[in-house]
C-alpha cells in the first residue's frame, strides 16, 4: 500500500488544490524508500542509456508529440539554467526503466540530464498531443517523476558506468533532482481556475524538496511547434524553448560546489606551472631561450620537434616526427600552447603504435563513437587540403581518418578560447570590410554571403545539412560564430564528386576538458551549440575531450609512454 502512493492516478479537477495540499509528505518519503528497496534491475545486456538514434521510432504527425518533442530537445544539444543559474544539458530520451514485463505502471524517463555539477535531472515533460485529447495533471507529472528518481537511485552506480563508458561523462552519486516541464497549454489547462492549485504545487514542491533532499522544480515553455520527424529524418523544433521558472531554486544547486569562477587565465596558470616543470627536465639548447612571465616555453627552431611527445623507441618516434611535414608546421608550433604539437603527438601515436582500432572505443559527448569505426583499413592523415569546397585556400583539417567511403574530419582545441569566425568582416589594413557581419546582399554583390561571390561552395551545401536558408536574409549571418565548424562538416560531408550526404563522414571536435571555453556557459561551447542546434543531422557534429581520448590507452602496452608523456607535460590524464 505504501508503493501505491506513488501510482496514485485519480485527481479529480475539481479538488486540485487540496488535494495537493493534503499530500503527506512523510507517507510519500516513505514510499519513494519502499520502492527503492524493490526497484527493478535491468539485465547487464540491456541498458538505461544509450542506443537512440536521433530518429524517432514512428512518422508522421502521431499522437506521440511528446517523443518527437523530446528527441528533438535532446537532438538540439542546447544547455538551460536552473532557476538559481545552474547549467544543465539534455543527454538522453526514453530511457526504459522496467525489467521485466511486469513491472506496472513503470514507464520510460523523458529526458535524462546532467548539471554542471554532474547531478542527474530527470525531466518529466507534458505536452498537448497531436489530436489535442485530456493530458495529465501536475500532481500525476510530479509522482512519475518520484517513481523515476527512486528507480534510478537504487541504480545510481549502474547509471554512472553507463554514462562514463556511453558519454564519457560523470555523474555524482546523489540523488536525483526532478524537473516536470510542461508546455504553457498544458498547465493553462490545469491552472486556469485560480492561482490556488499553482500556490499549492508551488508549496509542496518545496516541502518535498527539502525532505528529500533534491529539487523538485516545475516549469513551463511556451507551446512550440514540432516538425515531426520519420525514420530517416530527424524531428526538429521551429525555436528553441526557453524555460520559465514559478518555483523554488533547486536545493542541490545551491549547495553544490561550482567551478564557474574557474576561467581562461586559471586555465593558462595550471597549464604554465606544467610546462615549465616539464620544460626544466630538456637540454637547455632545446628552448629558444626566451623567458618572461605569461610566455610559455618554446622548443629552439633547430630542434622544433622536441615540443612533440615521443617515445623512446626510435623508429615509432620517427614515424610520429614524420606525420607533419616541417612545411605544413604552424606559425606557432614550437609553443607548448600548439595544438598542432598536441594533435601530432596524439594522434601519430596511435597510428605509429598500429593501433588505430583503439579510436572505436572512444565515446563522444552525445553516446556515439567519437571516430566513428575504425579499423586496419582505416587511413589517418594529417594537415589534409579539403579539395570539395572550391575555396582558394584550402580548408586543411588537423586530423583526417578515411575509408573508402567515409571521411571522419578532425578539429583539435587545447588553449584556444573559441573557433575560428569568418574573416571577411575583418578588413585587411587600411581596407573596409567586405562583410558587415549579416548574410544580406551589401556592397554592390550579387550574393548575400561574400565567399559565394567569390565561387566558394560553402552556401551549395549548407542548406541540405542546417536549419539555414540560402535563400533568405539573416542578420547576423549564421556562419559567423560558426565558420570554422562548419567548414569542417562540410569536409565530412561533400565527397569528391561534390554530393553532400551526413552518409559521407561527420565532424568531431576534440578539446581540453578543463578549458573554461569548453565547459557550459563558455565561448567555444556556445559555438558549437549554436551550430548543432541548426544541424538536422543527429551525430553530425560530435566533440570529445583529450582526456578520454588518453583514457583508451590505459590498457595498451604500446601507448603507456603517451599516457606518461600527456601527463607530465600538460597534465592532461583520464578523469577517474
Amino acid at each position: 500500500m505504501t508503493v501505491d502512493l506513488l501510482f496514485a492516478q485519480r485527481w479529480p479537477k475539481s479538488s486540485l488544490a487540496q488535494d495537493v495540499a493534503k499530500m503527506d509528505i512523510s507517507s510519500y518519503l516513505q514510499a519513494y524508500q519502499s520502492l527503492m528497496d524493490q526497484a527493478p534491475t535491468r539485465a547487464s545486456g540491456r541498458p538505461y542509456l544509450g542506443g537512440r538514434t536521433g530518429y524517432p521510432t514512428t512518422e508522421g504527425e502521431t499522437n506521440r508529440r511528446e517523443e518527437h518533442f523530446a528527441i528533438a530537445m535532446v537532438n538540439a544539444q542546447q544547455s538551460w539554467r536552473l532557476p538559481d543559474g545552474t547549467q544543465f544539458e539534455l543527454i538522453d530520451y526514453q530511457i526504459p526503466l522496467k525489467s521485466r514485463r511486469e513491472d506496472r505502471d513503470i514507464g520510460k524517463i523523458d529526458m535524462f540530464g546532467l548539471t554542471e555539477h554532474g547531478r542527474a535531472v530527470l525531466i518529466e515533460l507534458k505536452v498537448i498531443g497531436h489530436s489535442r485529447g485530456s493530458s495529465d495533471p501536475p500532481p500525476v507529472a510530479l509522482l512519475e517523476g518520484l517513481r523515476y528518481a527512486s528507480i534510478v537511485e537504487a541504480n545510481l552506480q549502474r547509471i554512472a558506468v553507463e554514462l562514463r563508458d556511453i558519454f564519457g561523462r560523470h555523474m555524482v552519486m546523489e540523488r536525483p533532482d526532478i524537473l516536470v516541464l510542461g508546455e504553457a497549454e498544458w498547465w493553462s489547462r490545469w491552472l486556469q481556475e485560480g492561482t490556488d492549485i499553482k500556490t499549492a504545487l508551488e508549496v509542496k514542491a518545496q516541502e518535498f524538496s527539502q525532505a528529500f533532499d533534491m529539487s523538485i522544480v516545475f516549469a513551463s515553455v511556451p507551446n512550440t511547434q514540432v516538425q515531426y520527424g520519420r525514420r530517416i529524418q530527424a524531428p526538429r523544433l521551429t525555436q528553441i524553448p526557453k524555460f520559465d521558472y514559478p518555483n523554488s531554486l533547486p536545493k542541490s544547486a545551491v549547495n553544490a560546489s561550482s567551478d564557474r569562477g574557474q576561467n581562461l587565465e586559471n586555465h593558462e596558470a595550471v597549464l604554465q606551472r606544467n610546462w615549465w616543470i616539464y620544460a626544466n627536465t630538456l637540454a637547455e639548447d632545446d628552448l629558444d631561450g626566451y623567458e618572461r612571465p605569461g610566455r610559455p616555453p618554446v622548443a629552439s627552431l633547430e630542434k622544433a620537434s622536441k615540443n612533440l611527445m615521443l617515445p623512446r623507441d626510435i623508429k615509432m618516434a620517427s614515424a610520429i616526427e614524420a606525420e607533419i611535414a616541417e612545411k605544413d608546421r604552424h606559425k606557432h608550433f614550437r609553443s607548448f600552447r600548439s595544438s598542432q604539437a598536441l594533435a601530432q603527438s596524439v594522434f601519430g601515436a596511435f597510428k605509429a603504435a598500429g593501433a588505430l582500432e583503439l579510436l572505436a572505443r572512444v565515446p563522444a559527448e552525445c553516446g556515439r563513437p567519437a571516430f566513428g569505426v575504425t579499423t586496419f583499413e582505416t587511413r589517418l592523415s594529417m594537415e589534409v587540403d579539403v579539395q570539395t569546397l572550391n575555396e582558394p585556400r584550402p580548408t586543411q583539417l588537423d586530423v583526417s581518418l578515411e575509408t573508402d567511403d567515409y571521411r571522419v574530419a578532425v578539429e583539435c582545441k587545447f588553449c584556444e578560447s573559441e573557433f575560428g569566425a569568418c574573416s571577411r568582416i575583418r578588413p585587411a589594413k587600411h581596407a573596409t570590410p567586405v562583410c558587415d557581419g549579416s548574410y544580406t546582399r551589401q556592397q554592390g554583390r550579387q550574393n548575400r554571403c561574400a565567399l559565394s561571390e567569390i565561387g566558394i561552395s560553402y552556401w551549395d551545401f549548407i542548406p541540405e545539412l542546417f536549419d539555414w536558408n540560402a535563400g533568405q536574409d539573416a542578420t547576423p549571418c549564421p556562419l559567423l560564430p560558426t565558420y570554422q565548424i562548419v567548414r569542417n562538416v562540410l569536409a565530412a560531408a561533400v565527397d569528391r564528386e561534390g554530393r553532400v550526404s551526413s552518409a559521407n563522414g561527420h565532424a568531431v571536435f576534440v578539446y581540453d576538458g578543463r578549458n573554461p571555453a569548453f565547459k557550459l556557459g563558455g565561448t567555444a561551447d556556445a559555438q558549437l551549440r549554436q551550430a548543432t542546434a541548426a544541424c538536422r543531422v543527429p551525430g553530425l557534429i560530435r566533440r570529445v575531450s583529450w582526456q578520454e581520448i588518453v583514457r583508451v590507452c590505459q590498457n595498451s602496452a604500446d601507448l603507456a609512454w603517451l599516457l606518461e608523456a600527456l601527463k607530465e607535460k600538460h597534465g592532461i590524464y583520464p578523469i577517474p
